[in-house]
């Protein structure tokens, strides 16, 4: 009996279409993104890649769910829903016949929809170079164990797990609907794991927590090289091979329990006849009882579709598995709200605009879950408790039952969106925080969460009534939503008058809220709004009643039902659709230049092949900047009149000049009064979907020809006039540095000479293009042009900058330089500040913003006014910045030489703006950083107070002493100004204490370096951020041990001293700072020098074991300890070349219990701490100390760079 039933489950299956479509669509996905490479990979990480595979897999198998649910959960529940029990109990069938039967006749067609995953990649791996999509060296090896291992170590268990799963809850619970809270819970695991990702570093939880195994897979990858992922099979070891274990064993013991549990009286008694008798009876009885009419219009009509809506309702409202599902979510949403966002540990109090940007990541997805699944079920419901054949007979028009159904929905998703403002209000009272900004919350349900539930109300609902099977609908309905995500997520195609639903992309501001991008996301909202509204007439027009139910049947109907009125409204609803989306198309394709993917690819290689050759045109000095500028936040304008100051520095004559106008609306360049003449080397083709624009597009870059050439030695003055003006809106968040509260942009002023950046990068895209590879530039230190060129540009100089700027009534203007007006005129604000002894060294910005201000001072040998501008709601830690600036001028002013200008500022900038950002005399910080945080745990790290001693610290290191432009002069602002980070961190918590707080510049540097796609650089030539700020701080500071505070300190003056405020090369490089470094640290540490600076150094040093007991005298106890030391350097090829003769210095620390200080502080209790020479191998140390020991460490507080830290000190 058993082969009967498996085989009668196998034809069913085979007859069915949902499973051709299931396998396609897996197959077709996975296909298109293999063949096109649109897969999250590092650089020179294969397509093909083992580890790209094994996250593949486990990825799209956690998509499966859905597909699991379908063919898994209704391979038992059809005998209920088509009532066969007297059927089977008719014939000798078994138990273990029926269940086995049913359960491996739908497990088969799991595993082989699931094969699709590895078919399509293999596919797609061969589609791609045979199609001239992608290049055949972004692949590897095709070894078909990459395929398999994944599919059966990853794939299968979860397939398993979900199959088990749903087959279970069915079987169990007799309810198809407890699928839906199955899925939804299987999601809020991996949500739940993926949160212990982000937040937590213990790779048991992160592992065990997640059922598909993706952010195990996730974890493995961040800490594997790219020659790992490319070359061997993803490890399946440790915690991982548990969790395969764990989770494919509990699909094993669901299953198991089912079957014993499983009867067939039970599973076939009569309780589901007599609930879906009771579920139509309350139907019924629900409903008002109606006086009979002649006439069943008008009032009939409105009481009936009032009442149907009350019914359908109260059946979601009453549904138990409804209020599972939301309130799981809800949970899971209320403790990921409470955990929030932290920083260094330290968690933000909860702003609203915050828990906003943590409810848009993932929940809507989980709305949109729980609105295609009670779409299905109120559609099919009156099926399933046959009740259609009663309800659809009565007299009431299809718009009646149609709609009310549609608008229990509606009312439904209205409902939902209210979701984040209740969970958050409730969190934030919770955690004491009472600044609700209630606006914003309604801001973002009325113009970003509703109008979007709204359209996906229609979308499922329409997906449903069309293809009339409620489980292919929820499998196609959710592909066809994910396909879209996927086009615009990746950048593959994201023009939003063709994707059902999306608007502009905006953040959330405290500053402005949504801001001016209000007005697109409502044009774009009432567009999608329409176009919902022809496909509820769709709906109409398809929707199945009686017994008509093939698709065939419906569309016969179609001319009786596409009747006069239903002709009229679609008629006004699609012209009023094509008005709305002509407005848009207007807007963003005509007044705005929307371009493709492609486009920006083509005109990217356009560029470099017509300018490269202006790369090396000589360029003049700039000297002076003289401007005004009107700001015109509210309307996102503003217009510049400039006089700027440039001299030829070079030994060749200047006749031409290339300028990038980019982001400026119009300039102008005029000398002594006369415009000086341009041409436009660089036309574009017009945009695929620019259509009714001119054929070609003017490019931003004019050639300019000087009527006579600019000499060497000569200056000259430049007038400039510049205006940004935005004309409409675009597809996509626009005008960012000119919102009407939080502008921050760069002056308005053409960029000078050809931009590098500006070219294509990608490899594959050089030489389909016909481009030659591309190298990254390294202008050697012994580069005559690059030590006398500051890294800021070839144009960059030391300048004198006088800036006016009018803005708003109510704004605050800041720029770099002294204060030295502020006055009112025409219902205006101006500012004027100059900078002009000793001047300024680049970059420049000018914020405009509502602001209050704090300030203070300190004496130096001249006062230095400290000023702090911020949100008037983000007062919290003000104090800190302060206190910061105040340690900060004191401690650089004494070491490194006086503080040169008379004000330091911090301002707080909108979401928009960089994290931070230094200028000559003025520091940033977007909201989001530190104006919040919440230090109230005594052991909090205290990050504003660290990153704003760094921030001040290139007052010295970057505006007073400037890089130039040859490779590794980056570790002189970045490097520097880390280490004084350090410096003034260890001032403020002890010396003892900085174990973690080295060890977060130490992780970013190993992190990266294990990352890296090509060799890495030695610190003296440093080319990457990762050296630049955390190998080189940590060099300096494990260098400012060896030799002592005072002696790195007066070499660090030295240097500065020899660069400070110059004019004229040679400028800083990383080799002048080396220099100035070894004349200072003695020959028995130079080797220390060597290994951080000359090569590239890696310790191996361990605690293998350790042991203490008692001397016998009081509190004496006597630690012995076992060390394996090692130490290798890296040759050009990247392998370990051992250290065989190393004697180095190495500190061994002995320490107790942490103890209570200052504050209730926790604070390391130090034992002992002594510096030995330490040769390579294992050796033994005897140590006895005062005090009772509990950990033993080589190099504790983490100065030198160690491949792994963690094992570096052991507990007693």
């Amino acid at each position: 009996m058993f082969l009967k039933i498996f085989l009668f489950e196998i034809r069913n299956r085979v007859r069915r279409p949902a499973v051709y479509l299931y396998f396609l669509a897996a197959l077709i996905f996975t296909v298109f993104t293999f063949s096109t490479g649109s897969l999250p990979l590092g650089e020179k990480e294969h397509i093909n890649a083992p580890y790209v595979l094994a996250l593949w897999c486990s990825g799209i198998t956690m998509m499966m769910t859905l597909v699991s649910s379908s063919i898994m959960g209704t391979a038992l529940y059809r005998d209920i829903e088509y009532n066969t029990k007297d059927y089977y109990l008719t014939y000798p069938i078994t138990k273990a016949g029926y269940f086995w039967g049913r359960y491996l006749g739908s497990f088969v067609f799991m595993l082989l929809i699931s094969t699709a995953v590895i078919i399509g990649a293999l596919i797609g791996t061969k589609l791609g170079p045979a199609m001239g999509w992608t290049d055949a060296k972004q692949y590897g090896p095709n070894n078909l164990i990459y395929y398999l291992h994944p599919f059966f170590t990853i794939g299968l268990p979860n397939v398993l797990f979900t199959s088990s799963l749903f087959f279970g809850l069915v079987a169990i619970t007799r309810n198809v609907k407890v699928i839906y809270f199955g899925g939804i819970l299987l999601f809020l695991f991996y949500f739940i794991a993926l949160f212990f990702l982000n937040h937590i570093n213990n790779p048991t939880v992160i592992n065990l927590s997640d059922p598909f195994g993706l952010n195990g897979i996730r974890m493995q990858t961040s800490s594997s090289s790219i020659i790992e992922q490319n070359t061997t099979l993803f490890p399946v070891t440790g915690t991982f091979m548990l969790n395969r274990v764990l989770w494919g064993g509990i699909g094993i013991v669901i299953v198991l329990f089912t079957y014993f549990r499983f009867s067939f009286e039970r599973f076939f008694s009569g309780r589901r006849d007599k609930a879906a008798i009771d579920e139509a009876g309350t139907k019924t009885k629900t409903q008002v009882t109606i006086k009979p009419v002649v006439i069943f219009t008008g009032k009939y009509n409105r009481n009936t579709l009032y009442n149907l809506v009350k019914v359908e309702l109260l059946n979601i409202i009453r549904d138990n598995y409804f209020w599972i599902i939301l309130i799981a979510g809800s949970l899971f949403l209320g403790f990921v709200f409470w955990l929030g966002d932290n920083r260094n540990g330290v968690p933000d109090f909860p702003r609203t605009v915050t828990l906003l940007a943590i409810f848009n990541d993932a929940f809507p997805f989980f709305i949109f879950f729980i609105l295609m699944f009670y779409t299905g079920e109120t559609l099919h419901r009156d099926r399933a408790t046959r009740y259609a054949f009663i309800n659809d007979s009565l007299p009431p028009p299809n718009w009646i039952l149609n709609g009310s159904k549609l608008i229990t929905l509606l009312l439904i998703s209205t409902g939902l969106s209210f979701l984040p403002i209740l969970t958050g209000v409730i969190v934030q009272l919770l955690k004491g925080y009472h600044t609700l900004n209630l606006s914003v919350y309604f801001l973002y349900i009325a113009y970003i969460l509703l109008p979007a539930l709204l359209q996906m109300v229609v979308f499922c609902y329409v997906v449903h009534v069309v293809i009339n099977n409620k489980f292919a609908a929820h499998g196609i309905g959710v592909f066809l939503w994910v396909i879209v995500f996927f086009l615009r997520k990746t950048g593959t195609f994201d023009y939003n008058l063709l994707l059902y639903s999306y608007t502009p992309s905006s953040g959330i501001s405290d500053m402005t809220g949504i801001g001016h991008m209000a007005a697109p996301i409502s044009w774009f909202n009432l567009y999608w709004m329409l176009f919902a509204g022809l496909l509820i007439v769709v709906s109409g027009l398809f929707y199945y009643r009686g017994v008509t139910s093939s698709f065939k049947e419906r569309l016969r109907l179609l001319p009786q039902r596409f009747n006069r009125s239903t002709a009229l409204i679609t008629v006004i609803v699609a012209i009023a659709f094509l008005a709305v989306g002509a407005w848009n198309y207007y807007n963003v394709s005509f007044l705005n230049n929307y371009l493709i993917k492609y486009e920006n690819t083509a005109r990217a290689v356009q560029y470099e092949k017509s300018l490269k050759k202006y790369e090396h045109l000589s360029l003049p000095k700039v000297t002076s900047i003289k401007m005004q500028v009107e700001l015109y936040p509210d309307k996102q304008q503003v217009a510049t009149h400039a006089l700027v100051t440039i001299i030829n520095k070079n030994k060749v004559a200047i006749s031409q000049m290339l300028l990038d106008g980019d982001e400026l609306t119009n300039y102008s360049l005029k000398t002594n009064g006369v415009l000086v003449p341009f041409t436009t080397p660089l036309l574009y083709p017009r945009g695929f979907f620019n259509w009714f624009r001119p054929k070609t597009d003017t490019a931003d870059f004019r050639l300019y020809k000087f009527i006579k050439p600019l000499m060497p030695g000569d200056s000259l003055t430049l007038e400039i006039n510049s205006e940004i003006v935005h004309k409409g809106f675009t597809n996509g968040m626009y005008a960012a540095a000119l919102i009407n509260n939080g502008t921050f942009f760069n002056g308005g002023l053409p960029g000078l000479g050809y931009d590098e950046d500006d070219e294509l990068n990608s490899p594959y895209e050089r030489k389909k293009a016909g481009l030659p590879e591309k190298k990254q530039e390294e202008i050697q230190q012994n580069n005559t042009e690059g030590i006398n060129t500051l890294k800021a540009g070839r144009a960059a100089d030391l300048l004198k900058l006088d800036v006016t700027v009018g803005t708003l009534a109510g704004q605050t203007a800041i720029a770099p330089g002294q204060l030295v007006k502020n006055w009112q005129q025409n219902g205006r604000n101006y500012f004027h500040y100059v900078q002009d002894k000793p001047g300024m060294y680049m970059p420049m910005g000018i914020i405009s913003e509502r602001l209050a201000v704090k300030k203070a001072a300190v004496q130096l040998d001249h006062n230095v006014n400290i000023e702090v501008y911020y949100n008037p709601e983000h007062s919290t830690n003000i104090d800190r910045y302060i206190a910061a600036y105040k340690d900060g001028l004191n401690y650089y002013s004494k070491v490194y030489g006086a503080y040169p200008f008379n004000d330091i500022r911090l301002v707080e900038t909108s979401v928009y703006g960089p994290q931070d950002a230094s200028m000559t005399t003025l520091d940033t910080y977007a909201e989001y950083f530190g104006w919040n945080a919440d230090f109230r745990d005594p052991n909090s790290f205290d990050y504003c107070y660290a990153n704003t001693t760094r921030l001040l610290s290139q007052q010295w290191w970057r505006f007073q002493t400037a890089p130039n432009s040859t490779v590794g002069s980056l570790v002189i602002p970045e490097g520097l100004s880390n280490y004084d980070q350090l410096v003034m961190s260890e001032h403020k918590y002890g010396k003892d204490n900085m174990r973690y707080i080295v060890l977060d510049q130490l992780w970013y540097y190993l992190f990266i370096r294990r990352h890296l796609n090509e060799n890495e650089h030695p610190l003296i030539k440093a080319n990457q951020w990762f050296l630049w700020g955390g190998k080189a701080s940590v060099a300096l500071y494990g260098l400012r041990d060896l030799i002592g505070e005072d002696s790195l300190n007066v070499a660090l003056r030295e240097f500065k001293k020899a660069y400070t405020f110059k004019t004229d090369g040679p400028f800083a490089g990383a080799n002048n700072l080396y220099q100035c470094l070894q004349k200072h640290v003695p020959d028995s540490l130079q080797y220390y020098l060597t290994d951080t600076w000359q090569k590239i150094t890696l310790y191996d040093n361990r605690v293998v074991e350790a042991s203490s007991k008692p001397t016998g005298n009081k509190n004496e106890y006597k630690i012995t300890f076992k060390l394996d030391v090692s130490k290798v350097w890296k040759d050009a090829k990247n392998n370990d070349i051992p250290a065989v003769n190393m004697n180095d210095y190495i500190d061994i620390g002995i320490f107790g219990k942490q103890v209570q200080g200052a504050g209730n502080r926790m604070v390391s209790n130090t034992l002992y701490i002594k510096k030995y020479k330490l040769k390579r191998g294992v050796q033994q140390i005897s140590v006895i100390v005062k005090g009772q020991p509990a950990s033993v460490g080589i190099d504790p507080f983490s100065k030198l760079i160690d491949r792994n830290p963690n094992d570096n000190i052991k507990d007693l």
